[in-house]
Parts: C-alpha cells; sequence; structure tokens
C-alpha cells in the first residue's frame, strides 16, 4: 500500500488494543494507509519469550519491521528497546477497538500528519516556511 504504515497493536483478545507491552499475548499487525487499513499478520509473543534472556528486547524484534506500536501500557526500560528500532510507542491507557483506533489514525494520515509520522511514511515533512518569508 503506498505512503502506507505498519502498525503493531498489542493485543490479548481478539482484534482489540488491550495489551502491555511486556506481558501481552500477541501483536496485530496492521497496514495503515490514508485510504485503509488490512491486518497483515498476527505475531505471537511466545517466541520472542522463547528468545532470550531479555524478553523486551526479543519483543520489539517482533515488531521491527513495524513504524508505530499501540499499547495499553509500557515500561520506560521496554520504550527505549522499542524506540532504538525506530518504533514509535503509544500509549492508550484505554485501550478500544483496533478498528476504531486504526480509522483514526487512516483519517490523520489523510489530513495532516505529523512531521515524524509522514516521515515514516516516506514523504517529506510540508515545509513550514521558506527562506523568503524569513527574509521578509
Amino acid at each position: 500500500m503506498p505512503s502506507s504504515i505498519r502498525v503493531a497493536l498489542a493485543s490479548n483478545n481478539g482484534e482489540l488494543l488491550d495489551g502491555h507491552f511486556g506481558t501481552c499475548a500477541r501483536f496485530l499487525v496492521y497496514q495503515v494507509s490514508p485510504e485503509s487499513y488490512r491486518l497483515i499478520d498476527v505475531r505471537s509473543t511466545v517466541s520472542a519469550e522463547e528468545a532470550g534472556d531479555d524478553k523486551n528486547d526479543g519483543r520489539a524484534q517482533l515488531i521491527a519491521d513495524c513504524q508505530l506500536l499501540l499499547v495499553v501500557s509500557i515500561g520506560g526500560p521496554a520504550a527505549a528497546k522499542v524506540v532504538k528500532r525506530d518504533i514509535h510507542p503509544i500509549k492508550k491507557p484505554d485501550g478500544g477497538n483496533a478498528a476504531e483506533l486504526l480509522s483514526e489514525l487512516s483519517a490523520s494520515l489523510k489530513s495532516n500528519p505529523p512531521p515524524w509520522l509522514a516521515r515514516a511514511m516516506g514523504r517529506s515533512a510540508p515545509q513550514r516556511w521558506s527562506v523568503e518569508e524569513e527574509n521578509e
């Protein structure tokens, strides 16, 4: 999907955002564009648990191809491991239905995404001002 991002969503039940990064049963991975979104993978965290001593690093590696992570909660050290892989974590303490959250995200991609999100989509951030305006 052109101009899209990959989003990992921490889940324990169905298509819900209801998981803590360090304890969720799986990550639902979606491809999200300004026009639509679709589920492309369901990744069990069991393999991350077996990866070695650092389960948070294993979980971050599991979603390394994603640009965005939606979680109910994430601790500081785990968030640092996620950010180190260029994944932007977003906490949604109240959780929610994946379809509703992804529809909102898709709409924000269509209108005017923040510069960091536009960059993740492969777009250059819009110019906020030009050199000519500064000289006037």
